[in-house]
């Protein structure tokens, strides 16, 4: 059999830079890397989006839906911006409106540029870290003092959430994303994500089975073993189906030279950011790292399919430097009912030397 080489696993070194003016942030960013926020400070449901292209280029987008009981249409307003890279500061070398604007537009064109301005100054005023810290700043379009929690593992800003004192979110993120290529559209193609997240297009039901232990060599020696049942097929030399309703993979990813401090963390940070077409639910982001290993287990909603997936990825560190990684996902049509199904496998998964 053949082995499957995961591109969502790798990323070139030399496409790292650091995205903001004037920040020294633990992890560097990736081009094509994108967030989205939802805004509360707005009276209908509205989001801003920031894609980051190069140290001095950005795309940043206001996006809210029709709201039919306030009668007000769709909003899709889009701003290419260039800064002037030998500055600390922000300081636009230049502008394009990418997106249909209206005389009506001035005030959200003007949001655009201040949102650019005051979150990088905001991040800005907080010093180096490596896990999440909390901030208290005056922000007045949020109504006073708010607390900033920033987190290294979110691109761009590091910015997780904006709330006021009393704990009401105002400012929080929703989704973020790497594009796959220039040709890829998913930024721009956010509209939110529904509230019920159902999967109906896929179901599975246990069927009595024989156990069939599953295992995968390296080329560095490393044996990765898996108890499944006769249900799944190997289609690969490191991956296997359950029909339509799941695949697993396992692999071991070797780390460059002299990457090994911020390897782990940057590929922890790859590995829940959405892929093409799909976007990951970051509110039910679930991430426990420990001294063997790091398990990050998400829901991700594919809007033109309208299909819900459950991702579960563990990462291990390994003695010779390099990463074992093991990835599973499942419709959630699939796994909402057997959940304990598939718990027992990603229980099942070892490591030998």
């Amino acid at each position: 059999m053949k082995k499957v080489f995961f591109l969502t696993a790798f990323f070139c070194f030399s496409s790292l830079l650091f995205a903001l003016p004037g920040v020294k942030s633990y992890l560097p960013d990736i081009s094509g890397q994108y967030v989205y926020y939802k805004d509360a400070s707005f009276e209908r449901e509205s989001y801003a989006g920031f894609l980051f292209y190069d140290e001095g280029t950005y795309a940043i987008r206001y996006y809210a839906p029709m709201a039919k009981d306030k009668k007000l249409p769709e909003k899709d307003l889009r701003i290419l911006f260039t800064l002037d890279t030998s500055k600390d500061y922000v300081e636009l070398t230049g502008e394009r409106i990418i997106s249909a604007v209206t005389p009506q537009d001035t005030d959200l064109i003007n949001y655009i540029h201040d949102i650019l301005y005051e979150l990088t100054s905001r991040r800005q005023k907080i010093t180096y870290f490596t896990d999440r810290t909390a901030s208290r700043q005056e922000y007045e379009q949020f109504g006073g003092t708010v607390t900033m929690i920033f987190d290294a593992l979110i691109p761009i800003f590091n910015l997780r959430s904006i709330s006021t004192l009393d704990g009401k979110m105002v400012f929080s993120l929703v989704t973020a994303g790497q594009l796959a290529s220039s040709d890829d559209n998913t930024f721009f193609a956010f509209k939110g994500i529904p509230s019920a997240l159902t999967d109906k297009g896929h179901s599975f039901k246990q069927k009595k089975s024989a156990a069939a232990d599953f295992e995968y060599q390296s080329n560095g020696g490393i044996t990765q073993q898996i108890h499944l049942d006769e249900q799944w097929k190997q289609s690969m030399d490191n991956l296997w189906l359950l029909g339509d309703n799941a695949i697993l993979a396992v692999d071991v990813i070797k780390v460059p030279e002299n990457a090994e401090k911020t390897y782990l963390p940057l590929l922890t940070r790859r590995m829940f950011l959405g892929t093409e077409n799909s976007y990951p639910v970051l509110e039910r982001l679930s991430l426990k790292t420990t001294a063997d290993k790091t398990e990050i287990s998400n829901v991700h909603y594919k809007p033109s399919t309208e299909s819900v997936t459950q991702d579960f990825k563990i990462l291990t560190p390994l003695e010779n430097g390099n990463i074992a990684f093991f990835t599973l996902t499942v419709f959630d049509g699939a796994y909402t009912k057997n959940k304990a199904y598939f718990q027992k496998i990603i229980d099942s998964y070892t490591i030998k030397n």
